[in-house]
């Protein structure tokens, strides 16, 4: 039996914003409403247009970044907290102008990670890191 419960935020992006690279222990699903998005998962990189949806399964670490000016996007997973899940959405950033990952402080990227682990999301790296990009530094 699954625990937690199933959610759907609509979240609003502007270019370049992207959620820390991070694992579900269910699937994440994106729908586009407006602008476009790409998901990275595992070794993937999918780009969705308005109207387009997406499926990213358990267990991938994945992100997502907004490649309009604005985008706006229906995120559906099944997590411990919908509220924690909603706080996690917004912890949003855009990587630095070097393409550096962005986290401001250790603060950031505990207070980050806290809230996601309350919603069952495990955070792997700061905002900018990339699925194939954070395999390639760790080995």
């Amino acid at each position: 039996m699954q625990r937690g419960r199933t959610i759907m935020i609509e979240s609003e992006l502007t270019y370049g914003e992207m959620p820390p690279l991070h694992v579900h222990a269910a699937d994440e699903s994106f729908h586009v409403f407006e602008g476009s998005l790409t998901v990275y998962f595992g070794e993937d990189a999918v780009r969705l247009e308005a109207g387009e949806t997406l499926v990213a399964p358990a267990g991938i670490a994945h992100t997502y970044r907004a490649e309009s000016a604005k985008a706006r996007v229906l995120t559906m997973s099944r997590v411990e907290s919908a509220a924690r899940y909603d706080d996690f959405l917004r912890a949003v950033a855009r990587p630095s102008d070097s393409g550096a990952p962005a986290w401001a402080t250790a603060e950031d990227e505990a207070t980050v990670s806290a809230i996601a682990a309350a919603a069952g999301i495990t955070v792997v790296s700061a905002p900018g890191y990339l699925p194939a990009a954070r395999a390639a530094t760790a080995a």
